[in-house]
């Protein structure tokens, strides 16, 4: 994993990334603090480009990647951030190193293979809560849930409007029925019904056509400016590979920082990616996940007041009363829900980002290392894979100076290696 901030002000922008790379599988993991996963685009450009999830692209190294598009870009330039990412996506494209038809079945094995997983182990969930209870459970039972739970995620994404890729089923099903027969037989162990195969297909089909993305896919974020554009400019896009030699990516973000506090992202933002709870929590002034439950507890307590209120007052409600009471409990919630995040811009994000709106070049850099050393700390007090670590790479970018490393890992000795 990766622990990823970018900050941005009027008078530029600072980038900074942990060094650490898990490596396994099945349980079994090694942690490397040596990966890159921030670059300049060039010494000619005013543009950086971070990487995030998965260290290769196609099982092409990110930083070979990057490195060959340095050479590709040259000399050229462009007015916009967008255009450098066009551009980007066209090298990809255009490059047939990166089109590997073999390297296409592991895209399609990798999304196939996250959703089954996360079915299977549904289905495990409910093979455990019916043995608890006492029920006996055979494989009609196992292929009914499993029925459902198919049933369930093909609906979904068969309902996601959002195309990706332009396939055709039956040409999808010809070239990669191998693998998706191969991911059915790693996690599934007794035969199936040939209508709930044939599901199995087309919900590999949809997935790789439709809004998901893998746990192999890569996050990209390239910062800095087009030649036309005074202040710093963020794009964050989210890369799957090729199908078929069709690119698969996604929009995630963008952030524009804008002459006045009211116009698009405002004078001032702060950015993180991958394991971003820890900033989170510093921006917000509460860690995500808890927010989350305690919200969900407020929910499920005013989802449930009518029945409380009859059992201790005493009462029976009309069903009318009921959907009264439970259509109050919405509007509590949502009030609550807006009142709190009313409090956090009020006491915490506004604040904060009144700091930041007016901190020079290399106090924005400090802050951007600070934090991405934070969730590196958290990591390493807890239970968890200490998947974020040092160094911390760091670079400020400017539209007058381009892009200028703050702290840099090498691995190169300039006393022994003068010619570089």
């Amino acid at each position: 994993m990766t622990a990823e901030v970018a900050i941005m002000n009027k008078l530029g922008m600072s980038l900074a990334s942990d060094s650490a790379i898990t490596s396994g599988r099945d349980g079994v993991q090694k942690v490397y603090n040596s990966a890159n996963k921030l670059f300049s685009l060039s010494s000619n450009h005013p543009v950086g480009i971070m990487v995030y999830g998965a260290a290769s692209f196609m099982e092409v190294p990110w930083d070979v990647i990057i490195k060959s598009y340095r050479v590709y870009l040259g000399e050229r330039k462009f007015d916009d951030l967008n255009y450098y990412l066009e551009d980007f996506l066209h090298f990809l494209r255009q490059d047939e190193r990166f089109m590997n038809a073999e390297v296409e079945e592991i895209i399609v094995y990798r999304t196939f293979s996250d959703i089954l997983k996360r079915i299977v182990r549904e289905v495990e969930e409910e093979i455990e809560n019916d043995k608890n209870n006492g029920h006996d459970v055979n494989n009609d039972i196992v292929t009914n849930w499993l029925d459902g739970c198919v049933n369930s995620n093909l609906s979904l994404y068969r309902s996601k409007k959002d195309l990706f890729l332009s396939l055709d089923y039956q040409k999808f099903k010809d070239r990669f029925s191998t693998v998706v027969k191969e991911i059915k037989e790693e996690l599934i162990s007794f035969e199936l019904p040939d209508e709930l195969n044939k599901k199995l297909y087309e919900l590999a089909y949809e997935a790789t056509r439709k809004d998901y993305f893998s746990q192999g896919s890569t996050g990209i974020v390239l910062a800095g400016y087009g030649e036309k554009e005074i202040f710093p400019h963020l794009l964050n896009y989210r890369l799957e590979g090729f199908v078929f030699g069709q690119l698969k990516y996604k929009k995630l973000k963008e952030k524009k920082i804008s002459y006045t506090s009211d116009q698009e992202d405002g004078t001032a933002a702060i950015t993180a990616f991958a394991q971003r709870e820890m900033v989170d929590s510093f921006i917000g002034g509460i860690e995500p996940n808890m927010e989350e439950t305690v919200f969900n507890i407020i929910k499920e307590v005013l989802a449930g007041y009518h029945l409380q209120l009859q059992k201790y007052l005493n009462i029976n409600f009309t069903d009318v009363q009921v959907k009264d009471i439970e259509n109050m409990g919405n509007e509590m919630y949502q009030s609550i829900e807006d009142a709190v995040e009313e409090y956090q811009e009020k006491n915490y994000i506004d604040p904060l980002l009144g700091i930041v709106r007016s901190l020079p070049k290399e106090d924005l850099a400090e802050m951007a290392e600070a934090l991405v050393n934070l969730t590196s700390f958290k990591r390493r007090v807890s239970r968890t894979t200490e998947s974020v670590g040092p160094p911390i790479d760091v670079a400020v970018i400017t539209k007058g100076d381009g892009f200028v490393w703050m702290k840099r890992k090498n691995y190169i000795d300039p006393v022994i290696n003068d010619r570089l």
